[in-house]
């Protein structure tokens, strides 16, 4: 017996301009969007990936690229919020930036799914009969009961 799962990255996490555009402060040079990036180590790792100097200074995690800043904190219902700032911050600048963080996160999100799940799997008594990477960036992976 074998079953095959896919993972889709954006199926885990992925915003749209929409989401940002709706949680976009009045504040000139900087908005604060909503996010559902709660793992500070996926969320580190995905900054690193793109580049950007990353600090957390426990409270808050802040990622600096040429200019531009995002800063990563907790809000009162416990959903991270990120505030985009830098001279110059054109809202739709600052919506890219936060898209392309959340993509880069969904994608740690993935790795880390399929992780647990190949350590589950292996468990529970089976194997990754086959893994592969598609078109869409989801990954399918068949597995096989060993017994």
């Amino acid at each position: 017996m074998s079953v095959t799962l896919k993972l889709r990255s954006e199926a885990l996490a992925q915003l749209n301009a929409a989401t940002i555009a709706a949680h976009t402060q009045a504040q000139p040079g900087v908005v604060t969007v909503r996010t559902r990036m709660r793992h500070r180590d996926l969320l580190a790792r995905a900054l690193t990936g793109l580049r950007a100097q990353v600090t957390d200074d426990g409270n808050s995690v802040v990622a600096a690229w040429e200019g531009r800043r995002i800063t990563f904190v907790y809000g009162p219902e416990g959903v991270q919020l990120a505030h985009v700032d830098g001279p110059g911050l054109a809202e739709a600048e600052a919506q890219r930036l936060v898209l392309s963080v959340d993509e880069a996160y969904a994608a740690q999100v993935q790795q880390s799914v399929l992780a647990r799940l190949k350590a589950r799997a292996a468990s529970n008594g089976m194997v990754v009969e086959s893994e592969r990477v598609n078109a869409d960036q989801s990954i399918s992976v068949t597995l096989a009961a060993t017994s």
